[in-house]
């Protein structure tokens, strides 16, 4: 079986999975163009070595996934990029794989900058002792000395989801996969613990974000939030940075 992973960190488990990817991988690709007819049933089965059934759940899969429509009489159509759901895990773990270009990397940080921002001025009206605590776990974390590059970035990755968690906004939960997706991409090309120095100001930077949630100062985090990401954008040549830094006073939107 493939070892290649469906989602970061977690390989295909099952046939289905497996032919759900690798289709997936090839629609991201360009080998099926938008557009173009997936190969007939007989051939699928054919290649993959799986029964009908096996394949007929990987394209509903697909299809749930906004990557094709099928149709009687007519086959499996590859549907256009507009329609692709952006934020599935699946999706963007593939389009690590296959190689995600400066357009697609700068988007991801703008969906960042756009609702980071807002999980942690939430978070400064919304977060329980336990958040606080999760928090500053996860940001002492960040200043151990001992990290490599895949340490480092699962304790960013855990601190920025418990943002998100401490938010209290279920619908904030979908951005995971895209923070999961911007970090990995990000630390490819470079990682604060390239510099013990440039690792202990990202540490500073991240403990000001708990710090504002911890007096509940929505304001003073979403700020807070907003400049590290913009730093981290800046620091991995993404362009599209002129945006303003967010800043979001979240008491609205407690109801």
């Amino acid at each position: 079986m493939d070892k290649r992973r469906t989602r970061i960190g977690q390989p295909a488990r099952s046939a289905h999975g497996f032919i759900t990817q690798t289709i997936g991988m090839g629609i991201l690709r360009g080998d099926y163009p938008v557009g173009a007819v997936l190969p007939p049933e007989a051939e699928l089965m054919a290649r993959f070595g799986v029964s009908r059934t096996a394949l007929r759940e990987a394209m509903k899969t697909l299809s749930a996934k906004g990557l094709v429509q099928s149709r009687a009489k007519v086959g499996t159509r590859v549907l256009p990029e507009s329609d692709w759901n952006m934020f599935d895990g699946d999706l963007l773990s593939w389009r690590l794989e296959v190689g995600i270009d400066a357009r697609f990397l700068g988007g991801l940080f703008e969906v960042r900058q756009t609702l980071e921002p807002l999980a942690a001025a939430l978070a400064a009206h919304r977060r329980s002792a336990d958040d606080l605590a999760r928090l500053w776990n996860c940001q002492k974390a960040m200043e151990d000395p001992k990290h490599d590059r895949e340490s480092f970035a699962r304790v960013d990755l855990a601190f920025h989801l418990a943002v998100v968690e401490a938010s209290r906004n279920p619908l904030m939960r979908s951005i995971g996969a895209v923070i999961e997706a911007a970090l990995a991409m990000s630390f490819t090309l470079s990682t604060p613990t390239d510099d013990p120095e440039r690792q202990q100001r990202s540490a500073a930077k991240h403990a000001a974000i708990v710090e504002a949630i911890e007096r509940g100062d929505a304001t003073a985090a979403s700020l807070a939030m907003s400049a590290v990401i913009l730093e981290g954008a800046q620091r991995r040549g993404y362009g599209g940075t002129e945006a303003p830094i967010a800043m979001i006073e979240a008491r609205a939107f407690d109801l």
